[in-house]
């Protein structure tokens, strides 16, 4: 007779199924607060106020749709090997560029911000180097550093920019849409979450963001099929200004990894954030809304829109021809043994 295995092959499915399902949750954790912090710096910091009409399903929705972009995002990170911040950029420029290529059509140039500088602003002027440079890279920096006062310091430096920046909404919005009630509500509510976010990530591991063989390819075509059937039709000119934008990062990114021998980023920061580090960023709210209230008491505004692009725009193409002299000058040394490449 035949022995009976069923009860052990049952068990054993149930395994398996299992350590997948949290493995895969373990993932989301890491993607959802990621896609959440730079949801944070690139919309709530970026919009500073509710506009009218706003509703708790558009924050939830811009949420995975950042949370999507920062699955791409993370998966250049440690396939890429980024350790350093020229690098680093590439693959912000890589996030800005499909927020705003793919899921809107800012890249391409409006009669506020025209082509070319629409490629730096937002793309790489926010998205690259506030989101991603400044959000994320330098913000996991000071939390992984343990010292409570430089993460204090970084928390003003944000919010005090934060306030300024807010300081030219009411000339957008009115000062009925924007008032320091409305300001600090907003900030008040959006920080709350960005803290859980990087709570998040600290009690986490970097074991829990390990990319599957056809992970980044099938993403990609999800991308590539919206850019295809939506935005190209919408925006034809996308298809001869996105892709070479992309294929400059990905020689760089390549280069990148051909070379770089150090741990990625993921390694060195998710799972190394104590929750202590997290409790001065409350800082950055409340820095902001003592810098926005005179702007309210006064009913006044701010220029800061147009200070932020002069600065910024042009920094966003310095930061990107930067990083891929860099990349494209980095050479291995005698032997196999790679070098560093300068952050």
């Amino acid at each position: 007779m035949t022995p009976d295995f069923s009860c052990f092959l049952g068990t054993s499915l149930h395994g398996t199924v299992s350590s997948h399902m949290r493995r895969w949750i373990q993932k989301l954790v890491v993607i959802l607060a990621t896609g959440y912090i730079l949801f944070f710096y690139s919309e709530r910091v970026f919009w500073s106020f509710l506009r009218p009409g706003d509703k708790l399903a558009d924050f939830v929705l811009g949420w995975l749709v950042y949370s999507l972009l920062g699955w791409v995002f993370l998966l250049l990170l440690k396939q890429c090997r980024i350790a350093g911040f020229p690098a680093l950029f590439l693959a912000g420029a890589v996030f800005g560029w499909l927020a705003e290529g793919v899921v809107v059509d800012t890249l391409y140039g409006n009669a506020d911000n025209p082509f070319p500088a629409s490629i730096s602003f937002t793309g790489l002027a926010w998205h690259a180097l506030i989101s991603v440079g400044v959000g994320w890279y330098w913000q996991a920096k000071v939390l992984t550093a343990v010292k409570p006062g430089k993460v204090a310091i970084f928390a003003v430096a944000v919010g005090l920019g934060w306030g300024l920046w807010a300081g030219w909404w009411p000339a957008e919005l009115g000062h009925s849409n924007t008032s320091l009630a409305a300001f600090a509500g907003h900030s008040l509510a959006c920080s709350i979450a960005l803290f859980a976010a990087w709570l998040a990530l600290g009690m986490a591991s970097s074991e829990w963001f390990q990319p599957a063989k056809l992970e980044m390819p099938a993403l990609l075509a999800v991308v590539a099929l919206f850019f295809v059937g939506i935005r190209i039709p919408a925006t034809p000119r996308s298809a001869l200004i996105l892709p070479p934008l992309l294929l400059l990062c990905a020689y760089g990114l390549r280069r990148n990894q051909s070379q770089e021998q150090r741990p990625d980023l993921l390694e060195t920061v998710v799972g190394h954030i104590p929750p202590q580090s997290c409790l001065p960023l409350l800082l950055m709210p409340l820095t902001a809304i003592i810098v926005y209230a005179p702007v309210a008491a006064w009913e006044g505004t701010l220029p800061t829109n147009w200070v932020l692009y002069v600065i910024t725009m042009p920094l966003g193409f310095f930061f990107l021809f930067r990083s891929l002299w860099i990349l494209h000058r980095a050479t291995r040394k005698q032997g196999s043994e790679p070098i560093t490449i300068t952050k």
